[in-house]
Formats: C-alpha cells, sequence, structure tokens
C-alpha cells in the first residue's frame, strides 16, 4: 500500500455527517468575504426603503471587481498599511488620495500631493484641492489602479459582491485562489511590519494523492480535496490567508512573531488531517500530508515571492524525506532591488 494513505472498510450505511461530507462552501465565518450589510429604512411616511451604498469597485491595476466601501468618513487610499484602503502597486504613492462623504451623501476625492496623480475621468486633480464626483465617475490612481464610483442597492449589492467571491475563490473547495493569495500577502505583510509581526508561508502538499484518483476515480479525489480544505479551516484564523495553490496543493499566510509558533500550526494542520477519517465508496480512507514552512522575521525586508519560494522547496525536502512530515527552512539574505522600469514611476 502506497505510503500516506490507510484504507479500513466500513459498514455503508454510515450517515452523511458521519461521512466527514462537508456542509454547504462558505457557511462558515472564516470562509466568508464580508463587505457590508445592506441595511432598509423606513422613510418618514411609514413606507420601506432600501439604502444605497457608495462604492469604488476594482476595474484595473489590482483584482477586477474588488470592492471598497465608502463610509460617512474620510477614506484614505495608498501604498501604506494603515491606509483604509492599502493599494500595492509601485506607481502608488504612500498616502495617495482621500474619499470623503459628507451627511448628505455627496463624495469628493482629493489628491494627497502624490508623486503620480490623481485623475479623474481622464484629468489630473490639482493637490489637495478635493472634487466632486459622479456616480459612474473613473478614478485613477498612479498610472495603473483605475476605480468606479457606484451607488448600489442591497440586491444590486449582493449580486456585485458574489460576482467578485467567483473571481477570488476556488470553486471546489471554497478557499482563496492562487490568484487572490499571491495579490494579498504583500499587503498582509505589510500590515504585519506595523505590529510587530513576521510572515509564515505553510506550502502543504497532499501525499500520494495520485493514488486515490487511480483506486477511487476523480470524484473521490475532489471529495478528499474538500475534506482537506475543512481541516485547514478548522486549524486556522481568521487574520490568516489560506488558498488553494493548484492542483493537491495549499498555501498558507501566518502573521506570527516567530517561527516556532508557525512550526507548531503545521504540526497541528498534519495531524489534524492524518486522524481525520474519510470515507470513499465503502473504504474509510486516512490522508496524510506533507508541510514546508519559511518564515521572515519582522525586523528584515519583506520578499514575499522568496517567502513562497522557500517554503515551496522546504516541501519537496519533506516530500524527499519521506512525506508525513513538517521541515522548516531559513529565509535567504536577499535585496529589494527593483527593475529600471518600476524605479522610473516609483512612487514616494
Amino acid at each position: 500500500m502506497a505510503q500516506g494513505i490507510a484504507i479500513n472498510h466500513v459498514n455503508s450505511d454510515r450517515s452523511a455527517t458521519a461521512n466527514g461530507q462537508l456542509p454547504t462552501q462558505n457557511t462558515d465565518a472564516k470562509a466568508s468575504t464580508h463587505v457590508c450589510l445592506s441595511p432598509v429604512l423606513t422613510a418618514g411616511n411609514g413606507k420601506a426603503f432600501a439604502k444605497t451604498s457608495a462604492y469604488l469597485i476594482m476595474v484595473s491595476g489590482g483584482i477586477p471587481g474588488t470592492m471598497f466601501r465608502l463610509a460617512e468618513q474620510a477614506a484614505s487610499f495608498g501604498r501604506a498599511a494603515d491606509c483604509t484602503h492599502h493599494v500595492h502597486d509601485i506607481t502608488v504613492s504612500r498616502f495617495h488620495a482621500t474619499f470623503t462623504i459628507d451627511p448628505g451623501g455627496e463624495i469628493c476625492v482629493g489628491d494627497e500631493a502624490s508623486t503620480n496623480g490623481t485623475f479623474v475621468n481622464g484629468v489630473r486633480l490639482a493637490a489637495r484641492k478635493p472634487v466632486l464626483l459622479q456616480d459612474g465617475d473613473r478614478i485613477q490612481l498612479g498610472t495603473t489602479v483605475i476605480l468606479k464610483l457606484v451607488r448600489l442597492e442591497p440586491h444590486d449589492e449582493e449580486f456585485q459582491r458574489e460576482m467578485f467571491e467567483r473571481t477570488v475563490r476556488d470553486t471546489l473547495t471554497g478557499l482563496y485562489n492562487r490568484a487572490y493569495f499571491l495579490n494579498q500577502i504583500r499587503a498582509l505583510s505589510d500590515r504585519n511590519a506595523i505590529l510587530g509581526l513576521g510572515l509564515a508561508v505553510l506550502m502543504l502538499d497532499v501525499d500520494n494523492f495520485k493514488r486515490v484518483n487511480d483506486v477511487y476515480g476523480h470524484p473521490a479525489g475532489d471529495f478528499v480535496l474538500k475534506e482537506v480544505a475543512a481541516v485547514l479551516r478548522e486549524s486556522t484564523r481568521g487574520e490568516d490567508l489560506v488558498a488553494r495553490y493548484g492542483g493537491e496543493e495549499f498555501v498558507i499566510a501566518l502573521p506570527v512573531a516567530s517561527l516556532p509558533p508557525a512550526a507548531a500550526r503545521a504540526e497541528r494542520i498534519k495531524t489534524s488531517l492524518a486522524r481525520r477519517p474519510i470515507r470513499v465508496s465503502t473504504d474509510e480512507i486516512c490522508v496524510t500530508a506533507s508541510v514546508g514552512v519559511a518564515f521572515n522575521p519582522p525586523d528584515q525586508a519583506n520578499n514575499e515571492d522568496s517567502l513562497i519560494l522557500t517554503a515551496d522547496r522546504a516541501l519537496y525536502q519533506a516530500k524527499s524525506a519521506g512525506r508525513n512530515r513538517v521541515v522548516l527552512a531559513t529565509l535567504p539574505a536577499f535585496g529589494s532591488a527593483q527593475t529600471a522600469s518600476s524605479e522610473s514611476l516609483s512612487a514616494v
């Protein structure tokens, strides 16, 4: 029998709950991407009416469809992690632009003396001279980030949110997809630095997964991946970033102060998965996983690409060493040099 998969025959009348079947995707709080509530107000005549909410929708320069809600207060956009909305684009300044809504619902945008400018419908704004916006206006930050101002009623708001979920979620497991993980990990790392935390990346790969597909078929393999996703949800916190990286490989970004807590979390995930009985057809199988862990301390310059690569190399060391184990890696030294084309537009 291949290592990493243990099989025991069980009775066929086990309930769906005992089978370890997953509930409907995204029913847990951590798996839901919360954007806002949709209140219904009452007019003076006693009739109910839906309150519209103001949003900036990402058109380009990030994940299309990303929703930034504008509340009745100032909302700042920029590369700085302590901005209201963090935008990681090299042509966007640390504090680039500020949006405000007055009690009457009118929305203004002001440029905060950014390096590469704020534009409304193609016209560059003067620094610190806010202008009034209209629904449908396009606001450009720097050279690539374009946002569209929209007001959404509850039904439109829900539709927009569902469409965005489809772009960032893996359809099989309900976890975030690889593209969203790579888009968000840098912002997570920057926020950690403000809190004095480092960032750990865990790369996890299901051991001998091909055997599951070969013996039981691809539908069974899909069910196993859903069970792995369930273990990851149960073993992570709301501030962690969890995604399906591709195939039977998963990735987790953890805000932690040091390497030992990340190592402990990896061991806990590995153990929880190995102890989880998964029923496939008339068999109960036990699936294991190998995990590679890399950590970037808070006092070291961020390089998320190097962090992911280091964790991936540690994962393959775990595979080579016999599977069903955790391997910790030391992040190599690296620089933060940029390409010449990027430097020419780099914002401050």
